[in-house]
Order: C-alpha cells, then sequence, then structure tokens
C-alpha cells in the first residue's frame, strides 16, 4: 500500500510539474486496471497512462499519434489525449491524459445478464458499425504508418513459446488438445489466408464500455495494427452464440473469418498466460492457465 501511495504522489507531482495550470484536488491509482500502462485518475474526470515496460513506449508513442488521426473517423467515442508529457522516454515520466469516457466494462457477465433482446441488438449493432468502419479505414488516406502483423508468422513463433513455457505446467490431455488445435492451423491453408484490415488488436470487454444500455466507447488502441480482422472478430465471439448472432446481424462473417475466429478465440487464455509469464505478473499466468492445469 505504502508503494501505491508513493507511486500515485510521484505521478500527481509529474504531472503537475510538466502541466502546472491542472488543478489536481484528488487522485486515485487504479491498482487493478491496465495491462501494460499505470492509470491515474484525476479529479474524477481526467485519466492519465503512464507506461509501465520500456518496450511498451515505442507502442505508446504511436499510440498517442494513432489516436489523433482516428478523431472523427469512427462510430464511438474514444480517447482524445489532451495532455501529453512531450519528448521524454523515461517511465514513470512519460504519460498520456484525456477525459474519462464514462461507463463500464462489458465483461461477459454483463452481457449473460441482459435479458432483453433489444438491449443485446443495439450493443451489437453499436459494435458492428465500428469494426466495420474500423476495418474499412484505408492507412494511407489517414496518414497511418502500422505495423504489418503477418498472423502465420506470429502464429508459428508464440506456438513455439507456448510448447516451451507453457506446456510444461500443463496436463496431458490439454498439451494435446492445444497440439491438435495448432496443427489443424498450420495444416490447413485456408485458415492463413485473410484481407490485411486496421483492426483494434484487443476488442475485449475491459476495452468496451457500457453505459446507459448503450456503448459509451471504445480504449486501448495500442494494439491496432494491419492484420486479420477476424482478430477482432473472435474477441466478441467469447460473449457467446446469442449475442454473436446478433453481431452477424449488422456485420458480414463469412465462413472464412469465422474459422479463422474460431482458431483465435482458442489461444486468448494461452496469450495472457504468456504476457503473465513474459512480465513475472503471477495472476496473469494463472488466469490464463486455470482450463490447461
Amino acid at each position: 500500500m505504502a508503494f501505491e501511495t508513493d507511486q500515485q504522489h510521484y505521478y500527481v507531482e509529474t504531472i503537475h510539474t510538466i502541466f502546472p495550470g491542472i488543478d489536481i484536488h484528488s487522485a486515485r491509482l487504479l491498482i487493478h486496471d491496465g495491462e501494460f500502462n499505470d492509470i491515474l485518475l484525476v479529479n474524477n474526470d481526467l485519466v492519465f497512462r503512464f507506461p509501465r515496460y520500456k518496450e511498451n513506449i515505442i507502442g505508446f508513442l504511436s499510440e498517442i499519434q494513432l489516436l489523433a488521426k482516428l478523431q472523427g473517423c469512427l462510430p464511438l467515442p474514444i480517447p482524445t489525449p489532451i495532455y501529453i508529457s512531450g519528448d521524454t522516454v523515461e517511465l514513470g515520466k512519460m504519460f498520456m491524459g484525456y477525459r474519462l469516457i464514462p461507463g463500464q466494462p462489458l465483461y461477459l457477465d454483463i452481457v449473460k445478464n441482459i435479458a432483453d433482446e433489444t438491449i443485446l441488438h443495439e450493443l451489437a449493432k453499436q459494435l458492428a458499425d465500428f469494426l466495420t468502419t474500423l476495418h474499412h479505414l484505408a492507412p494511407g488516406k489517414l496518414g497511418l504508418d502500422l505495423p504489418l502483423q503477418d498472423m502465420p508468422d506470429w502464429v508459428r513463433t508464440f506456438y513455439i513459446q507456448v510448447r516451451e513455457h507453457l506446456f510444461p505446467s500443463m496436463r496431458p490431455d490439454a498439451r494435446l488438445a492445444l497440439t491438435e488445435h495448432f496443427e489443424n492451423y498450420f495444416n490447413t491453408p485456408v485458415l492463413q489466408l485473410y484481407q490485411p484490415a486496421i483492426i483494434h488488436g484487443d476488442f475485449g470487454g475491459s476495452n468496451i464500455l457500457v453505459e446507459n444500455d448503450q456503448i459509451s466507447g471504445i480504449l486501448d488502441f495500442s494494439s491496432v495494427c494491419y492484420s486479420d480482422p477476424a482478430l477482432d472478430i473472435a474477441s466478441l465471439y467469447t460473449y457467446g452464440e446469442p449475442f454473436f448472432s446478433h453481431f452477424c446481424h449488422f456485420y458480414t462473417v463469412n465462413e472464412s473469418i469465422l474459422n479463422r475466429a474460431e482458431f483465435y478465440r482458442g489461444i486468448f487464455a494461452l496469450e495472457e498466460a504468456c504476457y503473465g509469464w513474459k512480465n513475472d505478473d503471477k495472476k496473469a499466468f494463472e488466469r490464463g492457465m486455470e482450463q490447461y492445469v
């Protein structure tokens, strides 16, 4: 607790040093939010994000530029950075700040507890409209120089990491099932074919906000890249068949996209486990491995 208080005070002082005009009358470090960033809520109205790891610095700077270029291009609210720390790349001193987007994360249990089909239909429509718009944006016209994520290459590298670092902790039957899952991907060329598009890359419940039965905003554009749109579709697939059926009324999901989404959905937990292993985050590792041990 003392460390968290000291860290919070340090962040407040860092903000105040660069932006002395901000009248900070309250601050709260959101210790359970953000995988790659420390998040400070200021005056219950401003969100300040500080990157936590050196390997995320380049992506953090790119995200600031990306958010600026995406303003007005998407049908749902996204963060609008208004406070930027400048040229520094020192951890703890670099940050972005933006107005708080109201709402709560659209986690699976919230979706399951919505009994009104009309509400589910509207939520699915809003998300479909957002992804349709995002996936059809032209990087060149926006002046975006996005990284190209070649999914077959990424999957091969990821599979090596899974076998080396996660398999030793898994049940034998879980290892067998995952081996079949990956080998089916490698042995099915059609699963490796797709038309690249701008994707969000982390379109999960923690980054989708809902308020008053409406999607109120989309967060965290740090994983945006030029890759397979089925990755974003796979994230919504995790909400279950009823919600996904609503989504498919508004976003054209052909058999190819669906098959790729099914593969990606089957490795999401492994990504969290690998993140936990890489960053010595025991809780993330345990969450990702829960179904395999």
